[in-house]
């Protein structure tokens, strides 16, 4: 009896010493970061949100803040839209960040892309840089008032650069707002270096340049009308220039780095994230960076973050854009042609069905049966379709494995199943499936599902 009691105690205590064991390998596994986090950027490499994240990665490298490092990626394309779609449906595990400015809130508040803030979850914002109001050295616009004042009597005659929909844009609608009447004609010019050249080359009268552009470039003949903060830049080759709001207009507009998770990471993950970026902003590597390159060195967090989001995407909203030319839903178009010719062959064949030639008293079916017209078929690979443009729609399945099984399931389908056929219809759906992710990812820069 002992020897029983015995073994059972072992065995409990073996038992329990297994599951705690379980327990703290959970736990140790739970630790974040466990592996590369990846930080995705929407635009080409040495871009300005590129080269203020790859020096905010040098920090946390050389400072050893993380046992994980940081891997930066470059998705541009679509005006962000591809790299914000990206780690939006990544999985909210910590593993994917985004770092894009307040162009994710213009885009989504003019309509060019179909997701905004509400998509994910904000980190921090960092590193404020304000925007700048400049002409060429040659202009008559000495100041801010006298530039406005040319656009009031001579509405879109003033040719305003600045990326359309692109928060320099809303700048300058903003300027609008705040005159009486003044009426800029908005030019898109591309980058920085596009914008210098239009503006010396005397093809558009005034352009929207961050600090650190005004400073690189001032020397090639520029002249600063406005500087568009709360108050005068910090920076005493800045300062000089008088704020918007000095001159009589309350124009305020800056660009902050925001940092963002998908929708559902966890906080303790935000935290940790946050508490990383504050480290690497405070280091002298860092701030002789910000120095240089005249941005102001903010971080923002927690509530002030989210109220801040929500005032930016309230005052895009109010923005008075024209429409941008909407692309039609593809899928949704394919879902209903689909649909409609279906019908179309079902009712169809059910009205055939029986109906006899008038002159050989025959039915006007075929009489090879290969060439019969089976409504089951159509509406066979109606539901097909149907089903698998839902997958699509929902992203539920990688694109290249619902492709590879509709392709392979339709086939077989139309083939009767046989057998002598399998090797082909397999060949057609690998070719169909990884020929289109290949051409749409590649050719096209479509983010995949």
């Amino acid at each position: 009896m002992f020897k029983k009691i015995w073994h059972i105690c072992v065995l409990a205590f073996v038992a329990y010493a297994a599951y705690g064991s379980y327990k703290a390998s959970q736990n140790r596994r739970a630790e974040y970061p466990q592996k590369p986090v990846n930080v995705v950027i929407p635009y080409a490499a040495g871009g300005g949100t590129d080269t203020f994240v790859r020096f905010i990665n040098k920090a946390v490298r050389d400072g050893n803040m993380m046992p994980e490092p940081i891997v930066v990626v470059n998705k541009p394309g679509g005006s962000t839209t591809i790299g914000s779609s990206f780690v939006k449906y990544a999985k909210p595990d910590g593993y994917t960040v985004l770092c894009l400015h307040e162009a994710l809130m213009s885009t989504k508040a003019t309509g060019q892309s179909p997701h905004g803030p509400e998509a994910f979850e904000p980190i921090a914002a960092t590193g404020e840089e304000g925007q700048m109001i400049l002409v060429s050295e040659t202009s008559p616009y000495k100041n801010l008032k006298e530039l406005v004042k040319a656009a009031e009597e001579k509405p879109n005659t003033i040719k305003f650069g600045a990326d359309l929909n692109s928060p320099p844009h809303f700048s300058g609608i903003m300027l609008e707002e705040a005159s009486n009447g003044a009426k800029f004609r908005f030019v898109s010019t591309g980058g920085a270096a596009k914008r210098l050249s239009a503006l010396l080359g005397g093809h558009i009268d005034a352009a929207i340049f961050m600090g650190s552009e005004y400073i690189r470039y001032k020397s090639m003949g520029l002249r600063a009308l406005a500087y568009l903060g709360d108050e005068r830049h910090p920076s005493k080759e800045i300062n000089p220039i008088p704020t918007g709001i000095e001159q009589g207009y309350p124009v305020v507009n800056s660009n902050l780095q925001y940092w963002w998770f998908p929708k559902g990471t966890a906080q303790a993950k935000i935290d940790y994230f946050t508490a990383v970026l504050k480290k690497a902003m405070a280091t002298e590597y860092v701030q002789g960076k910000l120095d240089d390159l005249k941005i102001i060195p903010r971080v923002i967090e927690g509530k002030e973050i989210h109220d801040r989001i929500k005032k930016k995407m309230a005052g895009f909203e109010k923005m008075k854009i024209e429409k941008s030319v909407e692309l039609p839903n593809i899928g949704a178009w394919v879902l209903g042609l689909t649909i409609f010719f279906g019908l179309i062959v079902a009712i169809k064949a059910i009205l055939n069905k029986g109906k006899k030639d008038e002159d050989e008293g025959e039915l006007l079916e075929p009489e090879d049966p290969d060439l019969k017209l089976r409504h089951d078929y159509a509406i066979g690979i109606s539901v097909m379709t149907i089903l698998y443009t839902l997958v699509l729609s929902l992203q539920l399945v990688d694109f290249r494995i619902s492709t590879a099984i509709f392709v392979l399931s339709g086939g077989l389908f139309l083939t009767g199943f046989d057998k002598k056929k399998l090797i082909y219809t397999v060949e057609v759906a690998l070719v169909m499936s990884l020929g289109l992710f290949f051409v749409f990812s590649e050719f096209f820069k479509i983010d995949m599902p």
